[in-house]
């Protein structure tokens, strides 16, 4: 009996031991899938923001990231689930978690040379570029990532008959963390400390997840756990300042931030107008020239007022003016970049420019033009800022706020267009609030002439011509108050002004718009480089048969951005 009752106790004993390892390891596999997911997630968000600045923000790279992660996971929980059968091991799943971290670590410092080298190959559609980047880049991590969930069940469920409640416990857990880390990283993290941070801190995280579960497994890999945590989380540590982009030879990077709507780099260069070589002060967005400002040839600062732009088609801008026959008393400008565009209007016309009402969404645009570009962000009596979404500022003004010169400059090159402000129905919310003898101003970067045959560049261009025509001269029988003015007349990319009036002023022919400009040039316009420009002005209307009205509900640009 005393023996019968020893080998009970002690085997009781050995079943109490399994029970409470079996626990711990099941409260592990939780931790593991809950920060597994949140992990998965801010690489998936983080990883748009990294290709944005190569490839666009555009629906085909929302379009790749989405499904290059869907096919990895796949892929994850397919092979997941066999090695799990083969190697029920918690320090198998580590090993997933370290090939993971190693490959998200490798991330940052591959993808900017790797992207450019990508966009070498014009001939790719970009589209296709954009999605062989996020298969390169993201996948093999992915695909590691995918093995969690699957291990995480096969090692928890002890009984097949408690596997249902299992797997669903699991993947709810999961499910969690990639809401966390979707909110957190959108939210917060990206603005906070910027997106290569964030990609090394999912290494990091995913590197300390392998030692956790090394260090579950006993034996000798509690110490290589120990060891490739201190590994993971000082490469992520002393990585996490890997720029998105590069700065050129001999440009000065003076600053660059991340916001949540751009990658911003502040830089002094040289002018991208003849003369080239002028030292200029540039802002880009994603690796693309927004805006600029020439410096003084001596001292390589700011000189003093009026600004001079280093990026040619600000002076474009005053085009309008040809059809008031005068500057502007009230303007609206909607995209701000570095403010050089404003304070042209305000310091050469002083006289005449009331106010100056300057709407962007990105408080940080406002903050870095102040800084770097003299841009009077605050308590300016001209020029007003408002950090806000451009419709949003035209649709929700005073009912009788009124301007005579609206100028949209919010549409970048490389597919950052938003889409709600080219459509026929924010054309028209302009419009309402246009004076009687006011302009609207519209820079639109595209190809001008439909080629023969090959790529069709132009349709960006043509789409949005036949969308203000319906909006500004489907009752005019003299062919309606709008006029493009392209800088070049090339098949590629280039800036296309369209001025666009209403009624109440004339139809003026382009002898007329010439002759206007001969009589303003040495009065108004001196300080503008239009003389080229003026005589290439759009005579007869281009061929609208093949493109399509843009719409809020029809507004496919992603398509007919020339990149």
């Amino acid at each position: 009996m005393a023996k019968q009752y020893a080998k009970n106790k002690q085997g009781g004993g050995m079943e109490d031991g399994a029970d409470n390892r079996r626990t711990l390891e099941t409260r592990t596999l939780y931790i593991v899938v809950f920060l597994g997911g949140a992990a998965l997630m801010g690489l998936e968000i983080s990883g748009a923001r990294l290709v944005e600045p190569h490839f666009g923000s555009t629906i085909y790279v929302w379009g790749s990231i989405i499904g290059v992660f869907m096919l990895a996971l796949s892929i994850g929980y397919w092979g997941g689930g066999r090695l799990a059968d083969r190697s029920p091991k918690i320090e198998t799943l580590g090993l997933a978690l370290l090939l993971s971290a190693l490959l998200t670590l490798a991330i940052p410092p591959l993808a900017p040379d790797f992207c450019v080298w990508l966009n070498g190959f014009e001939d790719i559609d970009v589209r296709y570029r954009t999605l062989l980047a996020s298969l390169f880049l993201f996948a093999p991590p992915s695909i590691c990532m995918g093995m969690v969930s699957p291990f995480a069940v096969r090692l928890a469920a002890s009984r097949v008959s408690a596997l249902g409640s299992v797997a669903g416990s699991l993947y709810a857990v999961s499910t969690l963390g990639s809401i966390v880390g979707t909110l957190l990283v959108s939210f917060v993290l990206v603005e906070l400390i910027g997106t290569s941070v964030i990609v090394y801190g999912v290494g990091a995280v995913l590197a300390a997840l392998s030692a956790y579960c090394f260090f579950h497994g006993g034996g000798v890999f509690k110490k290589a756990g120990t060891a490739l945590a201190i590994i993971g989380v000082g490469g992520g540590y002393f990585g996490a300042g890997t720029p998105l982009t590069k700065a050129m030879a001999g440009d000065t990077l003076l600053e660059s931030k991340e916001s949540a709507y751009h990658f911003i780099t502040i830089l002094n260069s040289r002018s991208q107008i003849a003369p080239y070589r002028l030292p200029a002060r540039l802002m880009m967005f994603n690796n693309l020239i927004e805006s600029g400002i020439l410096l003084d040839e001596n001292t390589r600062d700011l000189p003093p007022p009026p600004a001079r732009t280093a990026c040619g088609y600000v002076d474009l801008l005053h085009l309008g003016m040809l059809l008031t026959g005068h500057p502007p008393r009230d303007m609206l400008i909607i995209g701000c970049g570095g403010g050089v565009g404003p304070r042209m209007f305000k310091e050469n016309y002083p006289a005449d420019v009331k106010s100056i009402d300057v709407v962007d969404i990105d408080p940080w645009v406002f903050k870095l033009a102040e800084k770097w570009f003299n841009y009077p962000f605050s308590g300016d009596s001209v020029i007003k800022s408002h950090v806000v979404d451009g419709r949003m500022f035209v649709e929700q003004a005073p009912p009788g706020r009124k301007w005579d010169y609206i100028v949209m400059d919010a549409y970048s090159s490389g597919g950052r267009i938003p889409k709600h402000l080219i459509t026929r129905e924010f054309f028209h919310a302009v419009r309402d609030r246009l004076t009687d003898d006011g302009v609207m101003v519209i820079n639109v970067i595209s190809a001008f002439e439909k080629p023969a045959s090959g790529l069709d560049h132009s349709r960006l261009f043509r789409s949005v011509y036949k969308t203000l025509l319906d909006v500004y001269s489907a009752d005019r029988p003299d062919g309606g108050g709008l006029y493009a003015f392209p800088r070049n007349r090339s098949g590629e990319g280039e800036n296309i002004i369209m001025v666009a009036a209403k009624e109440s002023l004339p139809r003026f022919a382009a002898r007329d718009i010439e002759r206007r400009y001969r009589a303003m040039r040495s009065r108004h316009l001196s300080h503008t480089r239009l003389d080229d420009v003026v005589p290439r002005q759009l005579v007869a209307s281009p061929d609208l048969s093949d493109v399509p009205l843009l719409t809020d509900d029809f507004c496919p640009t992603d398509s007919m951005v020339h990149r």
